[in-house]
């Protein structure tokens, strides 16, 4: 197994071109990668694939994450200085319209979860437009093109009062280190993501920043593994994932940082290959 797990962030649109407008590189990512013949997997299905619980997936295969689970996501929106962003979904129909590739593209999307949250983010993070909602996750899993996964209750974001970890600290997620504050981030989360949008990616999580711990890793994680509300865990270190991979660390690479330039995906390709 040697799968690479692309992440994107709809959220980053800071111009019009490739390298500072994710929505940009995606479509030229997602181009990419059918004209050159891999196999994009739904990310539930390379995990069950990894734990054993289906069979091997074909060689070159790829999956695609969304990370934080704006309304950029799934809606095409009209940003007040760069214009109409065609969504990350639509973007996908859009390739399947252009180049029919077998099977469809498909992503999963991390969400955060908690409703307050999103909208003190929308407010402070973005525009105040009102683009951090769940209405469209039930339609996004019916769409069988994207699968709405656990990005924590509310990413530990600084700008988020309060948070649900106990002493306030915020801004990262290391801090995570109790059976309290990582239930309230994560297990919640999940409770509440098996009632608003059910679907496999629900038992899927991306660590807010990429940042874990020992404990979550070593003890959180591991401890929930008999009964699990979490099958596997994914960062943002970069990387292939194979089967020696850390099941409560996946690697995933992230666009912006891990490559800049089409060129760059081109070799990451290689290199995953």
């Amino acid at each position: 197994m040697r799968i690479p797990i692309l992440a994107y962030h709809a959220l980053n649109v800071h111009g019009h071109d490739y390298g500072n407008n994710d929505h940009v590189a995606f479509r030229e990512d997602l181009a990419t990668l059918c004209k050159t013949g891999w196999h994009i997997a739904p990310l539930f299905d390379v995990v069950s694939a990894y734990l054993g619980m289906t069979a091997a997936l074909p060689k070159k295969t790829i999956a695609i994450t969304f990370d934080d689970g704006s309304d950029f996501d799934f809606h095409d929106l009209a940003h007040p200085e760069f214009g109409v962003q065609r969504s990350m979904l639509n973007i996908m129909r859009d390739q399947i319209e252009f180049s029919k590739p077998s099977p469809k593209p498909h992503a999963t999307s991390f969400v955060v979860v908690s409703p307050d949250a999103r909208a003190q983010m929308d407010k402070a993070c973005i525009l105040g437009k009102d683009w951090w909602r769940e209405t469209w996750w039930r339609d996004a899993v019916v769409s069988n093109m994207m699968a709405i996964a656990n990005h924590s209750w509310d990413h530990n974001h600084d700008c988020v009062t309060p948070v649900a970890v106990r002493k306030q600290t915020k801004g990262n997620f290391r801090c995570v280190k109790s059976l309290d504050d990582a239930d309230a981030e994560i297990h919640v989360a999940a409770d509440y993501l098996n009632r608003a949008a059910p679907n496999p990616g629900t038992k899927l999580f991306a660590y807010p920043y990429g940042e874990s711990n020992n404990y979550l890793m070593q003890e959180y994680f591991p401890a929930q593994a008999a009964n699990p509300f979490v099958l596997a865990a994914f960062g943002t270190q970069g990387g292939v994932m194979t089967e020696t991979s850390n099941r409560w660390h996946l690697p995933r690479y992230v666009c912006g940082f891990h490559w800049k330039t089409p060129e760059a995906f081109e070799q990451l390709l290689r290199d995953g290959e």
